[in-house]
């Protein structure tokens, strides 16, 4: 497997994750932990961290997409172990509906990392991915995504119905 390929895959596996990762958002604003699209995006989550992962062997040195995908990883695995391990029970089930947006915000930043390698105009605003162009995408999106999480977590505060 050749590393264009290993970046495609990557790409439809972020792609996916971030439209399940919609879906799955959505439920949550109107109070509900749907899981079908839990189950999809943390598939596809997982996915796209791996694959992310292998490129790293092609590249021979940790970039911080790799970080981010390693990070990902972490996080989808304790959403997982909340739900399949702990049932929701007491505070996994703030733990789990908090990991979703940030695994979320971790797949657009991948997302966003690839596209400053990949597109030719974005490349030339930020060459190295260290520009201010791209610390300010990546902040945008940060703090975003920490403003989507405080609110779905304070949603899911007071909710007694705990199963998925």
């Amino acid at each position: 497997m050749n590393l264009n390929m290993l970046t495609a895959i990557h790409l439809v596996c972020c792609s996916l994750a971030i439209a399940a990762g919609t879906k799955l958002l959505s439920g949550l604003f109107v109070g509900h932990l749907i899981p079908k699209w839990f189950i999809a995006f943390f598939r596809c989550s997982l996915a796209a961290s791996v694959s992310a992962l292998l490129i790293s062997l092609f590249c021979r040195q940790l970039h911080p997409m790799h970080w981010i995908a390693m990070s990902s990883v972490y996080v989808s695995g304790t959403a997982i172990l909340s739900w399949r391990i702990f049932h929701l029970d007491g505070i996994w089930h703030s733990i789990c509906v908090s990991c979703i947006p940030i695994v979320f915000c971790l797949n657009i930043l991948l997302v966003t990392a690839q596209a400053f390698k990949l597109i030719p105009v974005l490349r030339v605003l930020s060459p190295t991915q260290s520009e201010p162009v791209f610390l300010i995408s990546q902040l945008s999106v940060l703090i975003i995504f920490a403003v989507l999480g405080a609110i779905v977590a304070k949603r899911f505060r007071n909710r007694t119905n705990r199963s998925l």
